[in-house]
């Protein structure tokens, strides 16, 4: 009798940033078995997880922003809320946005979730577009002081923002 054997691996899998997730909180709640069982269950995550080299290779510019009081100054491609407010900041001539801002910001305009590896954490990557056409140039106030202005697009925004910054900080 011939009989066919499938061997069934039931391996687990995991990112190394939801790892990372995982790890972080289990630390903080001082849960020594759960971060066991975490590298024992996932050992080449746990071994890239705490690759300095590797994490390093995964970050951007903006993983570094909580180092810095005014965001929008670092050269990244993300667009996260603390740099959008910047921008709003820049354009009312002050170090930081009215807090409606960031209501609106949240509650309109879309996003992608990217991982900051810094901070171990999700956070929100704005689309570039949507903020240009559905936030700078649809509040009617935003809209007016970047006519006033002849700003011309959010690159030109960006540039601005981050000049003024890096002048008055």
């Amino acid at each position: 009798m011939n009989t066919k054997r499938s061997v069934y691996e039931n391996t687990p899998e995991i990112s190394v940033e939801d790892f990372l997730i995982y790890y972080y909180k289990a630390y903080q709640r001082g849960n020594v078995k759960a971060i066991t069982q975490l590298h024992d269950t996932f050992p080449e995550v746990a071994e890239l997880a705490f690759d300095e080299d590797y994490l390093n290779s995964l970050c951007d510019p903006a993983d570094y922003e909580y180092q810095f009081l005014h965001p929008i100054t670092i050269d990244s491609s993300r667009m996260t809320e603390r740099r959008v407010l910047d921008m709003v900041a820049y354009l009312y001539g002050k170090h930081n946005a009215p807090t409606k801002y960031k209501l609106i910001l949240s509650d309109k305009i879309p996003y992608q979730t990217i991982f900051n590896y810094q901070i171990e954490r999700y956070q929100r990557d704005y689309n570039k577009t949507a903020l240009w056409d559905c936030f700078f140039m649809e509040l009617p106030e935003l809209r007016y002081i970047v006519e006033q202005r002849r700003i011309k697009n959010l690159d030109e925004l960006i540039y601005r923002a981050s000049s003024y910054f890096e002048d008055h900080s």
